[in-house]
């Protein structure tokens, strides 16, 4: 050690190994840090994950929730427009049936002029027993018969006629007369009148209409469901059929 004293050379060895231990002690630290940090960094990555996960699974439920509630409401809207389509289409069908059945009520009636024209043979014996089942249907003493102005000589001349056979079938008299008002003529624009008569008490309360417009709708009522599946044929989803006895 050549002239190092004895003092020099411990006092150095001794820095020596403290810069050594401080060094360890250094590295230590370092790798107990790089250790931790490494931990923290797999304990955060794991816990982002999960939380990545969750917030996944979280939206994947709202978005199924969504599409969901969207798919049932594109399913209503579709059976909303199904169902307005079939009422639509019933409609349309119900429609075009009624201007066929209107189409024959104007063919019948037509036909009804030409039976309500004064000159037509069996008129006047038509408005009488017209007459007379009209004091069968009031039975009252006293009766009015109104009819149309074209008709007034042809039912005048009736009256006594079927007031003497009403008599004779039902033992009681009635005085029959011709009402001061006429109906309305068949070329009326608001209410035509093909022909009859109406018969009233004299006060005119109770009322018997007799014209032929009237018993064609007395016909109608009973008869349109005929008349229907002459025309367009029995429905294929009705069940139950009247029959008549």
């Amino acid at each position: 050690l050549g002239g190092w004293s004895s003092p020099c050379i411990f006092a150095v060895l001794f820095k020596m190994d403290t810069n050594k231990a401080i060094t360890q002690m250094v590295s230590f630290i370092k790798q107990e840090a790089q250790e931790k940090a490494q931990e923290i960094n797999i304990k955060a990555e794991e816990e982002f994950n999960i939380e990545k996960l969750r917030l996944v699974e979280e939206q994947k439920v709202k978005v199924k929730a969504e599409f969901d509630r969207k798919l049932k409401q594109v399913e209503i809207q579709k059976r909303i427009a199904f169902s307005n389509e079939v009422n639509a289409s019933r409609l349309r069908v119900l429609t075009s049936r009624d201007e066929v059945v209107n189409q024959v009520k104007t063919v019948v009636m037509n036909e009804l002029n030409k039976l309500g024209d004064a000159s037509a043979p069996g008129y006047k014996e038509m408005c009488q027993k017209l007459v007379l089942q009209g004091l069968y249907q009031l039975m009252e003493p006293a009766v009015v018969v109104r009819c149309r102005k074209s008709d007034q000589s042809i039912v005048q001349g009736v009256l006594k006629d079927a007031a003497n056979q009403f008599s004779n079938a039902t033992g009681t008299k009635c005085e029959v007369s011709l009402d001061k008002d006429f109906l309305p003529d068949k070329n009326d624009a608001t209410s035509p009148c093909a022909g009859g008569v109406k018969l009233f008490t004299p006060d005119h309360m109770i009322c018997c209409d007799n014209t032929l417009n009237a018993r064609l709708d007395v016909v109608l009522s009973q008869k349109l469901p005929d008349v229907k599946i002459a025309l367009f044929g029995r429905s294929a989803s009705r069940v139950h059929i009247d029959v008549e006895m």
